[in-house]
């Protein structure tokens, strides 16, 4: 017959309670002269970080926006709109697992890495449509290739470093109508949609501006549908500034009832199960 003792407990405590734990299960092991078998169990959870409320909500969100990002690097924030959602994620987009990826085909660098991780079959169908079309002014949809979506979408964007701002922001903003119209409106039903940050590469937008313009834009186009859709903002890890002005804007428009975010906490040695046997 086997008796299962599990205990479980946070990282920041595991140590010594484990350590108590365990010498409380091998007395009882010894105690009725049993095999002990300590084995480990491992699971993610996912962890809410709530808002701090406060009457001045806006500026206390930006701080907090500040304060977790830097406590917290991976965390995903979420925002409801609608009947669908805005999300920030820190990561890769081709990493993304979602419906559509949209890339800026006037990024060489990014379309370069979409192309080369996506594969020779995606290389070769691009390759093939932009040669037929107005790659200045035209949308080019591709299969999913070697990626984890179910399309790519290539949309061109077009600026340069000395134009105004509310003509840059309307651009920007005209980038992401363009791309979710296509998508929401797709014969086939899609649901969700990464989009990388546009202008703050080698353009070097403010991330005030390019934040503003493309979630405002989200926004729009999310309260014209009834259907459940989630708009993804992927930025890399390592563009922290990037990162902090999108949470920013988005901490601004989340509701009082929502947390601020959610970080996937991996407690893998962190549950120890132990194992009585009887001889």
């Amino acid at each position: 017959q086997i008796f299962t003792d599990i205990f479980a407990c946070p990282s920041f405590v595991l140590t010594e309670l484990l350590r108590k734990e365990q010498i409380n299960m091998k007395s009882i092991a010894q105690t009725h002269k049993t095999e002990l078998k300590p084995t480990i169990e491992s699971i993610v959870k996912e962890l809410l970080i709530p808002k701090i409320l406060n009457t001045n909500l806006s500026m206390l969100n930006i701080e907090q926006a500040q304060t977790v990002l830097h406590l917290f690097p991976t965390i995903v924030m979420n925002a409801a709109v609608h009947n669908g959602s805005i999300q920030l994620v820190a990561g890769d987009l081709t990493k993304q697992n979602v419906d559509v990826i949209v890339v800026c085909s006037t990024s060489e660098i990014l379309l370069k890495n979409i192309l080369e991780q996506a594969g020779l079959v995606v290389t070769e169908e691009y390759n093939r449509l932009s040669s037929s079309v107005d790659q200045q002014n035209s949308l080019i949809e591709t299969g999913p290739g070697n990626l984890s979506c179910k399309a790519i979408l290539f949309l061109p964007w077009m600026t340069s470093l000395n134009q105004d701002s509310k003509i840059v922001s309307t651009s920007i903003s005209e980038f992401v109508s363009k791309s979710l119209h296509h998508i929401l409106y797709h014969p086939k039903v899609y649901r969700t949609v990464a989009f990388p940050a546009i202008g703050c590469g080698l353009i070097q937008c403010p991330v005030t501006i390019a934040a503003q313009a493309m979630i405002d834009a989200a926004i729009a186009k999310l309260k014209e549908t009834m259907l459940y859709f989630t708009v993804s903002f992927v930025i890399f890890p390592n563009q922290f500034n990037v990162h902090q002005g999108f949470a920013n804007r988005l901490a601004l428009i989340q509701s009082p009832s929502e947390p601020f975010g959610s970080v996937q906490y991996s407690f893998s040695s962190r549950y120890k199960t132990m194992i009585i046997m009887n001889c």
